[in-house]
């Protein structure tokens, strides 16, 4: 006489349950989808037989001018590109990248009867800058350093402050989306000792860049300093409560509460009551089934404690 109403609940379970992994699945779709790479076009500056090369972390094998002009633009600063031509017969060559400079033609020669490089100006795409949306918030794309420095000390939880970094714009980035970080130091782990090459990012959560903690360079700096652009704004009590609201109900229009918020109980009728309020009750219009998909793993459990009481 048991086994009829536990599978009644489990009838009942199942169509929500399979609306639920459909639109789940819907949602997956769409937030994994991209947009598509930007178009770009860029002018001619000059043709040249010879330019100083940058360092191996700047040159790119590249299928295309084309998809030269759009790795430009997905690694800001670019001012400018060289496509090194390789093959003349497929269009694929050699793509050069000179972060945060400005076209010197005085260092360039063309003298020569079939100049390989072409020197284009910064490109301009129809999508915009890949990057100005990828960080944590768009000042940081283009950091500019407070300070190039040598010997600034690590932070004193370096096991937790301390990071892995593809350019001091991601090492920014990275401070941009930390609970606490007042500024960064990033080190250029790379051949070129440029900042926009990979390194490690140090995130010092309070303070300010104290200039007396450095030691004198023996040569070219060797750490790059940058302010937090942007800090997250401190939590406030309402928003606190607004976010518990959120998580318990699932739908973010409960109504007003006082006091603390706990996890609300659920009800085979749709009505739901805070642990803690004054005087407060949420009530949902959905039905059970809603929060009980098989989705879930409390839709089990619930069925199963369905079926003990019957």
């Amino acid at each position: 006489m048991k086994i009829a109403p536990f599978w009644v609940s489990i009838a009942l379970l199942v169509p929500r349950a399979l609306a639920d992994l459909t639109e789940s699945i819907a949602i997956s779709a769409t937030s994994t989808s991209t947009a598509a790479a930007p178009s770009c076009t860029s002018s001619l500056i000059a043709s040249l037989c010879s330019y100083p090369e940058p360092g191996p972390n700047f040159a790119v094998a590249i299928d295309s001018r084309a998809s030269c002009w759009d790795y430009c633009n997905a690694h800001p600063p670019c001012n400018f590109v060289i496509f090194s031509t390789g093959n003349p017969h497929t269009g694929t060559g050699t793509c050069w990248l000179y972060p945060g400079e400005n076209f010197d033609a005085s260092k360039g020669s063309s003298d020569c009867s079939n100049p390989s490089l072409s020197v284009y100006s910064q490109p301009v795409c129809a999508g915009g800058s890949a990057t100005t949306t990828a960080g944590a918030c768009a000042a940081t794309a283009t950091p500019s350093a407070v300070a190039s420095v040598c010997g600034y000390p690590a932070p004193g939880d370096c096991f937790n402050d301390c990071s892995a970094s593809t350019g001091a714009s991601n090492c920014l980035s990275q401070c941009a989306k930390a609970d606490s970080c007042s500024y960064v130091v990033f080190n250029p782990d790379n051949s070129s000792n440029s900042p926009y090459a990979p390194g490690s990012c140090w995130i010092y959560p309070n303070g300010t860049f104290n200039a007396g903690s450095v030691t004198a360079c023996s040569g070219a700096p060797e750490q790059f300093v940058y302010n937090n652009l942007c800090p997250k704004p401190s939590p406030s009590s309402s928003s606190l409560a607004s976010s518990a609201k959120e998580r318990s109900s699932g739908t973010g229009t409960a109504g007003t509460t006082s006091g603390s918020f706990t996890s609300a109980a659920m009800f085979s009728n749709g009505t739901e009551t805070s642990g803690n309020t004054t005087s407060s009750t949420i009530t949902s219009k959905n039905s059970a089934p809603a929060s009980l998909s098989l989705t879930n793993p409390l839709a089990i459990a619930v069925a199963i404690l369905i079926w003990q009481a019957l």
